[in-house]
């Protein structure tokens, strides 16, 4: 009697589909009550996607282990897994999609030109063939639209999400787009309100960077963005004076506290020599940086910015070809953030690595543990987050139960991203195990 001929991708795909509507969750089936996100079949490996944000954590555990049985209950599936919608997201109380990175750019001192060196950086970037996004977060006096030369009024999409505007290549989104009736007086919980609306909400088309204004002082919409936004760094923008370094220093304690980098400090509208360039602030502004010493920086030195009347219009300078000593500097600053920019991701993650973040922490150390049975080959790489040298643990004593053993692990900080643990298998069981960062 001849074997059976293999199951095709779809057909496996409508078996599991079918013994799915058979799971019992409070209400009905993880189909029905929309838990399952997409169930996907390839080279007889199924996995489920599922909207874990719904459940509480024993919940998930239990659907984790009844979806991974359904699947390998179905002829011609090999392994199961289990991952969670928007696993990439980063762990903030505000995600933000469409964009690669964000910077903020602050001070609790007003007056020190956080605007203009916000708008200036942001051409910057794009004239070194970044894809540049501005956030103005001062809805009290919102100023970048004016120096960007955004104009109005923000559109929305059908499910209500606003549409940053287009200004010369850079997206915009800022409360004075769409203030049509003038200064409003926003207030308290309308702060938050506004600006997590604004900011999570916008459709942000692909781009490279997001530049967030903060505005002066540490209110409500700076705390709001510092806590809760998936910032990748900041800058600091201070004038050579007493009060600007005791307010930007605050700025940057709260940036700490919060587990957001400081790629550096700023001086701005510093004194130069250059005729005609007379600024009203002594100093040159390099010892800023010194001078704020509670704040570890990223780049201990960034070029100061001297009072220069062309920054007062960034949509007219060539910033690939700077003329003025201010827009020199900018240029320099730009070159400052991308180098940060290209070392802020953490260690490369291998193509085949299983991501498991969002998944509750028990899920996570199950399904590690069944993929050495699965791929086939001496290394797996898994996507995390909790706690990575727990894995490690959990992993290593159920492969030594069946007298197999770990050769190295090695374990990268992703950041707000989470962990890359990699794991290498060897059939030597006598060679010692190790465990180390990743490059």
């Amino acid at each position: 009697m001849s074997a059976e001929p293999p199951r095709t991708d779809d057909e496996i795909r409508r078996a599991v589909v079918d013994r799915v509507r058979d799971v019992q969750v409070p209400g009905g089936d993880p189909i029905s009550e929309q838990l399952l996100e997409d169930v996907a079949v390839e080279d007889a490996i199924v996995t489920f996607v599922v909207n874990f944000g719904r459940l509480d954590q024993r919940m998930g555990e239990r659907i984790t282990d009844q979806l991974q049985g359904v699947g390998l209950a179905i002829r011609g599936v090999e392994h199961a897994r289990v991952e969670a919608v928007e696993a990439e997201a980063p762990e903030t109380g505000l995600p933000v999609t469409g964009v690669d990175s964000l910077i903020a750019v602050g001070s609790a001192k007003g007056g020190v030109g956080k605007t203009t060196v916000t708008v200036s950086l942001a051409k910057a970037l794009d004239a070194a063939g970044l894809d540049v996004a501005v956030f103005d977060a001062n809805v009290h006096a919102p100023d970048a639209p004016d120096l960007l030369d955004a104009e109005g009024p923000v559109q929305s999409t059908p499910s209500g999400g606003p549409m940053p505007v287009l200004a010369d290549g850079i997206e915009v989104i800022s409360v004075e787009l769409i203030a049509e009736d003038g200064p409003v007086a926003w207030r308290g919980a309308m702060v938050h309100d506004v600006v997590t609306d604004l900011l999570g909400n916008a459709v942000w088309a692909d781009r490279d960077v997001l530049l967030v204004d903060l505005p002066p002082g540490i209110g409500e919409a700076v705390t709001t963005l510092v806590q809760q936004a998936p910032l990748d760094g900041a800058l600091l923008v201070s004038t050579p004076t007493g009060a600007g370094v005791r307010s930007t220093e605050r700025t940057g304690v709260l940036f700490e506290a919060y587990g957001v980098p400081t790629i550096g400090v700023v001086p701005n509208m510093v004194a130069t020599d250059e005729e005609g360039f007379e600024s009203p602030f002594d100093g040159d502004g390099r010892s800023l940086a010194d001078e704020i010493d509670s704040v570890e920086v990223a780049t201990e030195s960034l070029e100061p910015v001297p009072f220069d009347p062309a920054l007062r219009e960034p949509v007219a300078i060539d910033f690939d070809e700077p003329s003025t000593p201010g827009a020199a500097s900018i240029a320099s600053l730009a070159a400052d953030v991308r180098e940060f920019l290209s070392g802020s991701n953490g260690p490369e993650v291998p193509e085949d690595a299983v991501d498991l973040r969002g998944l509750p922490p028990a899920a996570i150390h199950r399904q590690a543990v069944t993929e050495f049975g699965v791929v086939g080959d001496t290394s797996v790489s898994i996507l995390m987050r909790g706690d990575p040298d727990e894995l490690v643990d959990v992993v290593a004593e159920s492969l030594e139960h069946d007298e197999r053993a770990l050769t190295r692990t090695a374990i990268g900080d992703l950041g707000r991203d989470g962990w890359v643990v990699e794991f290498e298998l060897e059939a030597d069981v006598s060679t010692p195990s190790t465990t180390e960062p990743a490059a």
